[in-house]
């Protein structure tokens, strides 16, 4: 006879509560394992150290009545788990589906590299979910001012949160990341009513499909401080990566192009507009059939142009314009909304980062990666475009220049 097997160690252990004549019906407030028990919906990230399972709220169930509860316990060897279920005839209910990733007092084992996600299943059953290689989402809209006489109201996820007058907007009374109280009573003054303004975002449509996150502590807090500082220098709707364990960069395109002196218009703000259009679109990232804009956190130095609708341009960011239009050319991409295939690259009616819109028809990530050398007319803009590629699915990385 084997003295380990599980199944033999439950069947003594049922007999003895059952002859202690302890067994008792004990039950917690409510069954409800999503409120009570579980700290974490299905979907929602998860990284090392988290509490998933409020221990203190488990529903116990006698032994008799649900014995497999005692399995688990006796394979993680949870030696207290199984001492009090002998003593009290009861035993918390099992709500693990895998254990893998998960310690016995309900929290996210070490073992979890990176950001995890909670998967339950038909059951109310969890398990965790390990990220994929690579894991992007995207900003999206959760809070708006909208303006109504002389108020305004702060509405977050279609619930009014908060009615404030315009002496009271403070940064103490609405969120700042991404507008300033300034920058909103500015808005407010000339707004019609009805009109509406985004404050806050949250990261959300992620391609593994875990569920969006709110709110910059849980951002951080699940991801780091890399991908909201990315969130706030970008549009809304940009993608934003989150996440890339086991990826190699593998460069596919590279152009350059330089500022040149241009008697017409004055050399050191040109090259300063084009330092800056290489700042606004370096590291970013574009997911694989999809498209995005530049960092919208970028100032250029408009110059007097009676070719431009608006009587000024922001002369310097063609010669750059060339380089990342190049670069992606080369690719058999399609030549982004806002630039023309000439010298002039810059399409006049559009910003140059916040307005063009480059397009990835690739099966995988890629950063666009852009800076500068020299200076005034002597200025090069470089552009190289890296394939971001999971290493475990794309074993060939031919060209490749580091892990990411």
């Amino acid at each position: 006879m084997d003295r380990t097997n599980p199944y033999l160690l439950i069947g003594i252990l049922i007999l003895l509560a059952l002859a202690s004549g302890v067994m008792c019906s004990q039950h917690a407030a409510s069954t409800d394992l999503t409120t009570q028990q579980l700290m974490n919906k299905n979907g929602s990230t998860v990284v090392s150290g988290d509490q998933v399972i409020n221990v203190a709220e488990m529903q116990k169930v006698p032994v008799f009545s649900a014995p497999q509860n005692l399995i688990r316990p006796l394979l993680n060897g949870d030696i207290m788990t199984v001492y009090t279920a002998l003593t009290t005839g009861t035993i918390p209910k099992d709500v693990i589906n895998n254990s893998k990733f998960m310690t016995n007092d309900g929290k996210i084992s070490n073992d979890l590299k990176g950001p995890g996600y909670i998967v339950t299943d038909k059951n109310g059953k969890i398990s965790i979910k390990e990220a994929d290689s690579i894991v992007w989402g995207y900003k999206l809209p959760y809070t708006y001012a909208v303006k109504e006489g002389d108020s305004i109201k702060v509405i977050q996820n279609n619930k009014t949160i908060n009615t404030l007058k315009e002496s009271d907007i403070s940064n103490d009374t609405v969120p700042t990341d991404f507008v300033s109280a300034a920058s909103l009573k500015e808005w407010f003054e000339t707004a019609k009513d009805g009109s509406n303004i985004t404050l806050d975002y949250y990261l959300g449509g992620f391609n593994d499909n875990r569920t969006g996150i709110y709110g910059k502590e849980k951002i951080i807090h699940a991801f780091g401080e890399e991908p909201y500082n990315y969130m706030r220098n970008y549009t809304p709707g940009a993608p934003v990566m989150v996440y890339d364990h086991n990826a190699t960069k593998v460069n596919v395109s590279s152009a350059v192009s330089v500022v040149e002196y241009l008697p017409e218009y004055p050399t050191e703000i040109r090259a300063e507009n084009a330092k800056e259009f290489a700042n606004g679109w370096n590291n970013t990232i574009i997911p694989p059939h999809e498209s995005a804009h530049g960092k919208e956190n970028v100032t250029f130095t408009s110059i007097a142009e009676a070719e431009a609708a608006s009587g000024s341009a922001t002369h310097g960011v063609c010669p750059p314009g060339r380089s990342l239009r190049d670069a992606i050319l080369s690719l058999g991409y399609p030549l982004p909304v806002g630039m023309s295939g000439a010298e002039e690259s810059i399409l006049y009616e559009y910003r140059p980062t916040i307005d063009v819109l480059v397009s990835n028809e690739g099966d995988y990530p890629i950063q666009i990666v852009m800076w500068t050398e020299g200076e005034s007319g002597d200025t090069h803009i470089y552009t190289t475009i890296y394939e971001l590629r999971d290493n475990s699915t794309y074993p060939d990385t031919s060209n490749s220049t580091e892990d990411a």
